[in-house]
């Protein structure tokens, strides 16, 4: 694939026959998204509100139709989820032997009705045959897809569309739908793990490449709806923000389309060989889904990259807390050659980091400041860290674990204003010490419910591991079912040691879903799944991804039962 040097607008019909959006010039789509900002009718306002309260317990989630009697009630209470949204990203490799791997799960709920129904197709309407989602309750998966439809943008440079999975009714509570993308050979070389995304209307990402000649960061924007959207993006970097000019501002993604957009370029002129920053996506129309992929670029004449996965996407209510718990930190075992956390101080207000907590396998320690300066690029761990406002500094994190087999969850205490954080790292084939790949964290919530990872392998080379962490003084239990390829379930429980991390290896074989639930009385509990590969053409794979809670219910505000009153006749 070749590699756009500037960002490219949307993307209009391919010359090689694939199946492509429509090209629109960005005047002509400010006017489009003019003439159908407001709505029509009193109603239709009304509708608008009431999309919002909804949109705001979580985008991509509506709940199912009620009768008018079924929904009048004084106070807010919880129905199952009834429509549930997932746009996937396709094949994004460089080599001849990439290929993605697609699963869902729905675990379903609620009652069903022939109406209900789970959909894949690409964003343009267009179908998407590998992949068969079955009956509600089963995993369904196209498994190393080599081919996705490609459109060309505006400079003539192909992107792949991405895919549009739709779950109705008794498949939505709970749908869950994730990518693997796996190249071993080429450019973009290495393993890519994410749950598929949802629409939204704002974005953090920690840690992006604004370089150059060392990695590059790939935003991917989709717009499902039937309305289009404007986003801007704003960056800061170690020197604080970071003056863009118009570039980057404005950026129309008309409906049904998508874009892909190489960060850097959005620094012109005045792109460093390498940097860090950490990007703020929003909207100020429509909704978009958003995510990172970033690859780090061959080096010294070789032609093979040296990995790429998805920077996890991050809320603004994350940045907003003072406590922000990160997990999945694997063990060392002498092949974790970087291992960076990025900090960005994200409003107009001062930083203090005052506590790096490490919950490893043997309890919760404090880390100490470092003694020594660290290496160029990197800003010294002090006991007491403080961030400018809009300033990004990377720390060297290498000295956190003393045993080379201890996995674990890091906890950043500030105080001050809102910062975002977020950890790089970077696994060496100890055999070779040549070949690597990445992987990238980010805070994570508490699991209180269901977490399903939907692709995991345990065969060959491939190993998954989930990473666990009790973050409480009792401990805690947690139930671990897993679902193969024929769709049995199999259950099991164990305990987890108060304050300590835990590495437990799934006792399943093949590809299989997990479904992580802690159990009533226990600690807060944060975890992660590790991927670990080792490819037969030389070299490691490593991809790491966050629990989070599956969306079985969602909260209705209360309604009254006589609305009669509520529009002048």
């Amino acid at each position: 694939m070749t590699e756009p040097i500037r960002p490219p607008r949307t993307a209009r019909p391919s010359d090689q026959g694939g199946t492509a959006t429509t090209r629109v010039a960005s005047s002509r789509a400010r006017a489009l998204a003019k003439k159908r900002a407001s709505p029509v009718s009193t109603f239709g306002a009304l509708g608008v509100v009431a999309g919002v309260l909804l949109v705001g317990l979580g985008y991509g989630y509506t709940t199912r139709d009620q009768s008018v009697a079924s929904i009048t009630q004084t106070s807010s209470r919880n129905l199952p989820v009834g429509s549930a949204t997932a746009i996937c990203q396709g094949e994004l490799g460089a080599g001849a032997d990439t290929t993605t791997t697609l699963t869902t799960y729905t675990p379903g709920g609620g009652t069903a009705s022939p109406s209900d129904s789970a959909t894949v197709q690409y964003i343009d309407g267009k179908p998407f045959a590998p992949l068969k989602i079955g009956p509600v309750g089963t995993r369904s998966t196209a498994s190393q897809v080599a081919q996705f439809t490609t459109a060309n943008d505006d400079n003539g440079l192909p992107h792949v569309l991405p895919l549009v999975i739709q779950a109705n009714g008794s498949y939505a509570p709970g749908f869950s739908a994730g990518e693997l993308i796996r190249s071993d050979s080429g450019a973009r070389k290495g393993l890519a793990g994410s749950s598929c995304t949802t629409p939204g209307t704002d974005f953090w990402f920690a840690g992006v490449s604004i370089g150059s000649a060392d990695r590059d960061s790939y935003l991917e924007l989709a717009n499902t709806d039937t309305a289009p959207a404007t986003v801007n993006m704003t960056f800061f970097g170690a020197d604080g923000q970071i003056d863009t000019g118009t570039v980057g501002h404005d950026i129309p993604v008309l409906p049904k389309t998508s874009l892909q957009y190489l960060l850097s370029t959005a620094l012109g002129g005045n792109v460093p060989k390498s940097g860090v920053a950490s990007v703020h996506v929003t909207t100020t129309q429509g909704r978009v889904a958003a995510q990172v992929l970033d690859s780090d670029r061959p080096q010294n004449g070789a032609k093979d990259g040296r990995g790429f996965d998805f920077i996890p996407a991050q809320s603004s209510a994350t940045a907003q807390q003072t406590t922000q718990t990160i997990p999945g930190i694997p063990a060392p075992q002498h092949a974790l050659t970087k291992f960076e956390l990025v900090l960005t101080a994200t409003s107009n207000l001062p930083v203090s980091i005052d506590h790096i907590y490490w919950y490893g396998k043997s309890g919760r320690i404090e880390l100490s400041g470092q003694t020594k300066d660290p290496d160029a690029g990197y800003t010294k761990r002090d006991p007491q860290l403080n961030l400018t406002s809009g300033h990004t500094v990377v720390l060297d994190m290498r000295d956190a674990a003393q045993d080379p087999d201890e996995a674990a969850t890091l906890q950043i205490v500030g105080s001050g204003g809102s910062f975002l954080s977020g950890v790089r790292l970077v696994e060496t084939d100890p055999k070779s010490n040549t070949t690597q790949d990445t992987a990238y964290l980010a805070p994570a919530a508490t699991v209180t419910g269901q977490a399903i990872v939907t692709d995991n392998n345990i065969g060959g080379a491939g190993k998954t591991t989930l990473l666990l962490t009790d973050a409480g003084d009792k401990g805690a239990t947690v139930q671990v079912t897993t679902i193969g390829q024929d769709n049995k379930p199999a259950t099991d429980t164990f305990p987890l040691t108060a304050n300590s991390t835990m590495a437990y290896t799934p006792k399943a074989t093949g590809a299989f879903t997990t479904i992580v639930q802690p159990q009533a009385g226990s600690d807060p509990v944060y975890g992660a799944r590790l991927l670990t590969d080792l490819p037969t053409k030389g070299g490691t794979q490593i991809t790491v991804q966050p629990l989070v809670d599956g969306r079985l219910l969602v909260a209705v505000p209360p309604v009254a039962g006589d609305l009669s009153g509520a529009v002048t006749r």
